[in-house]
């Protein structure tokens, strides 16, 4: 039996709590069809909850990628290039991250900034605040994605291999 380190179990936590948001939005979805087709009284809150809470989830997820290094690559060429191409693909690829990442950070900050400091509501019947607490969330998100981005270009040049989907699959399963 393998010890895991109490680091990456706390982690593997944070994980399953997050994976516990999908069980949320398909219970307020349900709740929404039930109500909505059987007892013909929709509510009011439902949907704007459910995008709520699959938002956090998207960018919770998109983080994780990130920080695994498992994020959607298109591998064709890279995986035939020899080590000096791969080497600049590496780079041309950290740099159009790290333009996007950065650039939504930087450019998204002022506006999520108001956001929050003025609460903006979503502007439904509900008003939840949507946009006061997932405009900030997108531009720390975004950041933290590229300074994933540099740690896992750093440990690539450095030949510190990354984790395959089966290891990180059974390294993370929660029993």
């Amino acid at each position: 039996m393998q010890v895991t380190p109490k680091h990456v179990r706390s982690f593997q936590f944070v994980v399953a709590l997050f994976s516990l948001l999908l069980l949320a939005i398909v219970g307020v979805t349900f709740y929404e069809v039930v109500a909505r087709y059987i007892f013909k009284s929709p509510t009011i809150w439902a949907n704007e909850l459910a995008l709520w809470l699959s938002a956090i989830l998207f960018l919770a997820a998109g983080l994780y990628a990130m920080q695994r290094d498992q994020h959607l690559r298109i591998t064709v060429l890279y995986d035939v290039s020899p080590p000096w191409l791969q080497r600049i693909l590496d780079l041309v690829t950290l740099a159009c991250c790290l333009i996007f990442c950065f650039g939504i950070a930087w450019f998204g900050a002022p506006s999520s900034w108001q956001s929050l400091v003025n609460w903006e509501p979503f502007g439904t019947a509900w008003n939840p605040p949507i946009p006061a607490t997932v405009k900030p969330a997108i531009v720390v998100t975004t950041a933290l994605m590229g300074v994933y981005a540099i740690i896992n270009c750093v440990k690539k040049f450095q030949g510190i291999p990354s984790e395959t989907a089966e290891e990180s699959a059974e390294e993370n399963r929660v029993d």
